[in-house]
C-alpha cells in the first residue's frame, strides 16, 4: 500500500502566486525628480516619493537593498470607505496587495531590520499569517495593543466600542533583532497608565553613573543547588576595597564578608541560585555593588547603566490620534482622518535604539512618520533619515483640504512636512547643529516620457 504524501497547513488565496510573481516582475515606472517641491535638495537625506508604493518598492532595491532599519506602514483595513486603490477589496485582493509588498519591503531591511504594522480586526488575522510566511513566523516579536480611544466608538453598529487597534512588530532575523525600549521619561510622560514609579537610586562610579538594580539572587525557589548547582556559591566582598569575588560555601578568606545565597523557602532546599555565574561576576564584577542590609549583614545588586530606558511593554496607553496635532499644523483645518499620532511613532521607531535608523513608511498618508522623525532627531541630535511613498490619491472636491487648494493627499503630505520643518527650526532656533528637515520629490513617472 503505498503512503499518503504528508499534509501541511498553508494559508493561500486566489491570486496568491500571481502576487508574488507580480512582486518578482521589474518597475512599470521610472523617478523623476521634483526639484521645485523638494526642500534642501542639495543637502538633504530624506526622500518623499509621489506614485503606487508597489513600483516604488521596486526601485528602492538598488540603492536601499538591506539598508532599511525601520519600517512602519499603516496600510488600509479593508473597511468598505478608506482604500485609495479601490473602494473595497475582496478578501483576496487585500490579501494579495499586502502580499507583494511586504515581499518587496522584506529585502530592503537590514539584518537587525524591524517592522511595525498598524492593523484593526477587519484583516488582522489574514495579516499576521501573511506576515508569518513573508518574514517568517519564527521572526515575530509583539502584538501591541495601541488604545487610541478609550472612550470607544461604535464602527459596525452593534457589539461593544471600540477602543484599540493592533501593531504588529516582526524582526527580519530573529538571531539580530533587537530588544525593544523606550525612554523612561519619555514613557512616563506620554503613557503614565502604562508606565510608574521607575523611582531609582542614583549613583556614579569610574565608569559613569548608574541605578541600583534588584539583587543578585535568583527569587524563583525552583533555582537551587539540586536544579542549579554551578550557580549556587558564595560572594566574597572586601569592604575596604570593594573588591567582589566568588568561592565555596563556608570559605574563609581574610578581609573579605561572605555573601552567602539567599535561603530558600521551599521547604526542601537550602539556597537560592544566583543570577550570574562565577565567571560572569569575575568578568563583570564593575557593574555590582555591595551595600549594608538592615539586619547589619551585606547585600548584592546588579548596576543597571542604561537605567535611562526601559523595555518597552505590549500595550501603549493615552497616545490619541494624530487629529490634533495636525490641525495645528494647518490653522485648524480637519484634512484627515484618524490620523496617527507622531508619540506613537515616536514609541515604534524609538523602540530601535539606532540614532541614524532609516525608516521607511510606504504607506505615508499625512506624512506623520517624517515629521515623527525630525522630531526625535531634533530632540536626540539623531541622524535618522526617512523615506516617505503616497499615491497621489485626489481629494474628495467637497472636503475642506480641496477647497484649501490641495488636489491631492501627497501635496498635504508634502506641506505637512515643510510646516513641521519650519516649527522644529523655530523650536530649535539657536542651537548649533539643526536636524535635516528637507527632503528630495521624486515623481513615478512613464519610461517614455
Amino acid at each position: 500500500m503505498g503512503t499518503e504524501p504528508l499534509e501541511k497547513y498553508e494559508f493561500t488565496w486566489p491570486g496568491k502566486k500571481a502576487a508574488a510573481a507580480e512582486a518578482q516582475e521589474p518597475a512599470k515606472k521610472v523617478l523623476n525628480s521634483c526639484l521645485e517641491e523638494s526642500r534642501a535638495w542639495d543637502t538633504t537625506e530624506n526622500l518623499y516619493i509621489e506614485g503606487e508604493n508597489l513600483d516604488a518598492l521596486k526601485l528602492l532595491q538598488d540603492q536601499y537593498f538591506g539598508a532599511v532599519r525601520v519600517i512602519y506602514i499603516d496600510p488600509p483595513y479593508n473597511t468598505g470607505n478608506d482604500f485609495i486603490y479601490y473602494d473595497e477589496f475582496a478578501q483576496a485582493d487585500w490579501c494579495s496587495m499586502m502580499y507583494a509588498r511586504l515581499l518587496l519591503a522584506r529585502r530592503l531591511l537590514s539584518e537587525n531590520g524591524v517592522v511595525f504594522i498598524s492593523i484593526d480586526e477587519n484583516e488582522q488575522a489574514n495579516l499576521k499569517k501573511i506576515c508569518d510566511e513573508v518574514f517568517g513566523a519564527e521572526n515575530y516579536l509583539n502584538q501591541f495593543v495601541w488604545v487610541s480611544n478609550l472612550t470607544g466608538r461604535q464602527i459596525a453598529g452593534h457589539g461593544a466600542a471600540k477602543t484599540w487597534e493592533s501593531i504588529f512588530a516582526y524582526a527580519k532575523n530573529i538571531a539580530h533583532a533587537p530588544s525593544l525600549t523606550v525612554d523612561v521619561e519619555f514613557a512616563k510622560e506620554k503613557m503614565p497608565d502604562a508606565y510608574k514609579g521607575f523611582r531609582k537610586d542614583i549613583r556614579t562610579d569610574v565608569y559613569g553613573s548608574f541605578a541600583v538594580g534588584d539583587t543578585l539572587y535568583n527569587h524563583n525557589r525552583r533555582f537551587n543547588e539540586e536544579t542549579r548547582p554551578t550557580m549556587v556559591f558564595s560572594i566574597f566582598y572586601n569592604p575596604e576595597t570593594g573588591e567582589i569575588e566568588t568561592g565555596d560555601i563556608g570559605e574563609t578568606r581574610a578581609g573579605f564578608v561572605e555573601l552567602l545565597p539567599h535561603a530558600n523557602g521551599d521547604g526542601i532546599h537550602r539556597y537560592h541560585a544566583w543570577r550570574w555565574s562565577r565567571k560572569k561576576i569575575a568578568r563583570e564584577s564593575k557593574d555590582l555593588i555591595v551595600l549594608p542590609a538592615s539586619n547589619g549583614s551585606y547585600e548584592i545588586y546588579t548596576k543597571i547603566r542604561n537605567y535611562r530606558t526601559t523595555l518597552l511593554k505590549d500595550i501603549i496607553t493615552n497616545i490619541p490620534n494624530g487629529d490634533g496635532e495636525l490641525r495645528k499644523l494647518f490653522k485648524g483645518k480637519k484634512y484627515f482622518d484618524y490620523p496617527k499620532s507622531t508619540d506613537l511613532i515616536k514609541v515604534l521607531v524609538g523602540a530601535v535604539d539606532d540614532k541614524e535608523a532609516l525608516v521607511l513608511d510606504f504607506f505615508s498618508g499625512s506624512a506623520t512618520t517624517a515629521e515623527a522623525v525630525m522630531q526625535m532627531n531634533a530632540g536626540d541630535n539623531g541622524r535618522r533619515r526617512f523615506i516617505m511613498v503616497q499615491i497621489p490619491e485626489d481629494c474628495d472636491r467637497k472636503s475642506e483640504a480641496y477647497k484649501d487648494g490641495y488636489l491631492n493627499i501627497c501635496e498635504i503630505g508634502k506641506e505637512r512636512i515643510r510646516r513641521a520643518g519650519d516649527k522644529i527650526k523655530a523650536e530649535h532656533s539657536g542651537e548649533n547643529a539643526l536636524p535635516d528637515v528637507g527632503f528630495k520629490v521624486l515623481k513615478l513617472a512613464d519610461p517614455d516620457g
